[in-house]
């Protein structure tokens, strides 16, 4: 018989056994609705200006099998050299939208980022972290993500770098190790692993400009990798510190494995190596921005979980993540990187710090189940909010809808229906869509930027959409100075095509007309664009 001790321990035993499994019920539906709001991140369904472009280059590939080697469908820059970066990516997305249409490439895109995630969870998993916590992180991972995730050739460069830092995580799993023992084990590479680093390399840098990017985060981790075995092992790291060498000189060579050689890095150089200030991805984060706050959270959470952990710091990874989100200050388009690094290194950490207020709040308070109302409410309100979340992910995935309040729609019917066309002078940011409704068109400039056009001409169409841009204007000291008027006269165009959202360009061609002299009149205007065609 037994006792009333033994009794209460059993019952106590029940109620815990009772209350783990109402929590494991509840926790599993809260991880499901965070996944698919992590999904619905990358589900980003506007239409991207230079969409129209990389999908018109890359079948004109697919038919001719040929790459051009200077510029195509304009007149201001005939005969000069073109670097494609991306055209890989531009095969994938002729192909894609060909074989797979509009709403297969919307899936694969959010599948694409889902397997992201998932990458980063597997990680994660593997060092302990609990599947709640990781989701969380992952969660605002995403939300950092979500502006970088419309249908562009960068897909393939976070695709890549998830990639790079698998392998890398693969390769240094063991590195400094413990045995048995519990003596250090020395520092153990997976050599194979980090083989395939230039192989990737390959394949990046023929897909998207981004494997600057990667290259310099692997040559700082695989150089802060031998500082570490120099500074344990010393003169035994020698074999080490070789094969890290190795394989990061065998990654940047690897980037020399692209149609144009060494003149893709030269060009690449010199180009980001000026500044871009008419560009907006280059700019700083501005309050404004959809991405600032996400970015700040961030930011946030991987301070206080590098700070605060009780694991050992990876100071490589650190100092990395850090010159990444400083570089993300600077520059916008960085974010998307620094989220990457924070989905990949920062869980472990993350988890020791929320482990430790986990168990400080929990010291001394029973273990109690959760009440069959609050159990089974907040199941409606978690099932609720799943099957939203499934209506809106399933609707967003099928339409890549094209703004009448962003793009000339409706001047493109106009010109259209009466047969307009001809030379163009439009702004970058519609140049790519008026060559896919007028494919014999040619135009003025277009979002190729400087990998197929002097900077001159790139000058002259700035100076025309921006002016003086309060002082922020990068221009060649051979273009002179700043004139709105030059692109109107340079190759003889025939139409220009104003974004009433660039009120210099508006002024520019009002003057233009009141001139008695005038060469342009206006044709077409709405809310959003101004035709002007020749007298």
């Amino acid at each position: 018989m037994q006792s009333e001790t033994e009794n209460a321990g059993g019952d106590d035993a029940a109620v815990t056994a009772a209350a783990r499994h109402d929590y494991r019920f509840l926790r599993g539906l809260a991880i499901a609705s965070l996944v698919l709001s992590a999904a619905a991140a990358f589900t980003l369904n506007l239409v991207d200006p230079d969409l129209w472009g990389h999908v018109a280059y890359g079948r004109e590939l697919l038919a001719e099998g040929v790459l051009p080697r200077t510029a195509t469908h304009t007149f201001t820059a005939e005969g000069y050299r073109w670097i494609n970066h991306e055209n890989i990516a531009e095969v994938v997305f002729a192909a894609g939208f060909d074989w797979l249409g509009v709403r297969g490439m919307l899936i694969a895109k959010c599948l694409l980022g889902v397997a992201i995630l998932l990458t980063m969870y597997g990680v994660a998993r593997r060092q302990g972290v609990r599947s709640l916590t990781v989701w969380v992180l992952l969660l605002l991972v995403a939300t950092n993500l979500r502006a970088f995730f419309p249908m562009r050739p960068q897909l393939l460069s976070f695709a890549c770098c998830t990639l790079m830092l698998l392998l890398l995580d693969r390769a240094f799993r063991d590195w400094r190790a413990v045995s048995v023992g519990g003596a250090p084990d020395g520092c153990r590479v997976h050599w194979r692993w980090l083989a395939a680093a230039p192989a990737l390399m390959v394949l990046w840098v023929n897909s998207h400009g981004g494997f600057v990017a990667g290259l310099c985060i692997l040559g700082a981790l695989l150089a802060g990798r031998a500082v570490e075995a120099i500074a344990l092992e010393r003169h035994r790291s020698l074999g080490v510190v070789a094969g890290l060498t190795a394989a990061g000189v065998a990654a940047l060579l690897a980037t020399l494995v692209n149609p144009y050689g060494a003149d893709l890095v030269r060009w690449l150089a010199e180009s980001l190596g000026s500044p871009r200030p008419e560009i907006t991805e280059w700019a700083a984060p501005k309050l404004k921005d959809p991405v600032f706050w996400p970015f700040v959270t961030l930011a946030a959470v991987n301070a206080a979980a590098w700070a605060f952990t009780s694991r050992r710091r990876d100071w490589p990874q650190l100092a990395i993540l850090v010159l990444v989100g400083w570089q993300s200050c600077m520059h916008l388009r960085h974010i998307a990187f620094f989220a990457l690094l924070s989905g990949f290194w920062t869980p472990p950490h993350l988890q020791s710090v929320l482990a430790r207020l986990r168990a400080r709040a929990a010291e001394g308070l029973p273990v109690a189940r959760i009440s069959p109302v609050m159990k089974w409410g907040a199941t409606a309100v978690l099932g609720l909010a799943m099957c939203v979340q499934a209506a809106d992910l399933a609707d967003r995935l099928t339409k890549l809808p094209v703004s009448r309040k962003m793009y000339p729609v409706d001047a493109f019917d106009f010109l259209s229906l009466h047969g307009i066309n001809g030379r163009m002078v439009v702004s970058f940011n519609w140049a790519q869509y008026a060559l896919a409704a007028f494919p014999e068109s040619r135009v003025s400039f277009d979002g190729r930027f400087r990998t197929c056009y002097p900077q001159e001409v790139v000058d002259m169409n700035f100076d025309f959409l921006l002016g003086e841009h309060r002082g922020r204007r990068h221009r060649s000291d051979a273009s002179g100075p700043i004139d709105g008027t030059r692109v109107l006269e340079y190759g003889d165009p025939e139409l220009v095509l104003v974004d009433r959202n660039y009120p210099h360009a508006v002024r520019v061609m009002q003057a233009e007309a009141q001139k008695p002299d005038g060469r342009w009149t206006l044709l077409y205007q709405d809310a959003v664009a101004q035709v002007w065609g020749v007298k």
